[in-house]
């Protein structure tokens, strides 16, 4: 679209809806999925190929202290494949075994020398020890250990979206996904929806739309496929980008009342969608326009 539009979350803001101006969201960072991706490459490399010497659930609230059998059933058995789908991390052991990892806000995965006595942090959910090294989950949302059938039918996985670091995900999938999804929903709640697409999570929704320069207040129904694409291929790049540079870009990202990188503008701040996840944006430059674009 070629027309200046007002940014919906400004008119909001001005007309006194907005109470949580100066109120951000006190939700923490959520792992996203360029995270999980380096997470994967790390653990298959640490862990990959040898042998699981020992496995140790040193937290008491460890969901694995319920599965002590098939935790008993990794002693001895290879790690084959450690993959990232989403934000879900899922590490396929030999014997039809595999343990499905979120990290959810406070979660981390920490690769360590083996012997290492940090290693045995009493917060740990898990400690997987091969000749060489330690791979330790602290915290977390969610981790069990599940069969091939069972994973199939977890619902978590099951009902994702298509995942923005696949190999064949491209443009046309992002827009396809979108426009499945409710058209009244407003462009930044629906990216953070990993029904809709997995792995997006507020940084790379923030950071995405404004390189595209869409304002992520604007409702599905408003954007044409055409401002959908370069959203997607924004975010796409950008979390490429982190992947392989372990470094987030934020050009915005928590910088509210500084100025636009690009125009200079105050950056803004306000809570969006269900989760009041705190989205931050430029209402003078994302505006759909491309300056010399037609």
């Amino acid at each position: 679209m070629s027309r200046r539009r007002r940014s919906p979350g400004r008119r909001q803001r001005r007309s006194g809806v907005d109470r949580h101006a100066t109120a951000p969201s006190s939700l923490k960072g959520v792992a996203e999925g360029d995270t999980i991706h380096r997470t994967a490459r790390a653990l298959q490399e640490a862990l990959g190929g040898r042998p699981i010497v020992d496995v140790a659930t040193p937290n008491p609230q460890s969901p694995l202290r319920r599965q002590g059998q098939r935790v008993g059933r990794l002693r001895g058995s290879t790690l084959i494949r450690a993959e990232a789908r989403g934000k879900h991390l899922l590490l396929h052991f030999e014997g039809d075994l595999i343990l499905h990892s979120h990290l959810g806000m406070r979660g981390s995965w920490h690769v360590r020398p083996a012997g290492e006595t940090e290693a045995r942090d009493r917060r740990a959910w898990v400690v997987l020890s091969v000749a060489a090294a330690q791979a330790v989950e602290l915290d977390g949302s969610h981790l069990a250990l599940r069969t091939e059938a069972e994973l199939r039918s977890d619902p978590r996985l099951r009902l994702l979206g298509p995942d923005v670091l696949a190999p064949d995900f491209d443009a046309s999938t992002g827009i396809a996904a979108l426009r499945r999804t409710d058209q009244s929903r407003q462009l930044g709640e629906a990216l953070l929806d990993q029904r809709v697409l997995s792995g997006v999570g507020n940084i790379y929704k923030c950071e995405g739309c404004w390189s595209a320069r869409i304002d992520p207040w604007w409702r599905l129904a408003d954007l044409g496929d055409n401002e959908l694409q370069r959203v997607v291929i924004e975010i796409a790049a950008l979390m490429r980008y982190g992947v392989e540079t372990g470094r987030t870009p934020k050009s915005i990202y928590r910088r509210p009342g500084q100025p636009c990188p690009r125009c200079g503008a105050r950056i803004e701040a306000r809570g969006q969608g269900d989760a009041n996840r705190t989205t931050y944006w430029c209402a003078t430059c994302q505006t759909g326009e491309v300056p010399g674009a037609g």
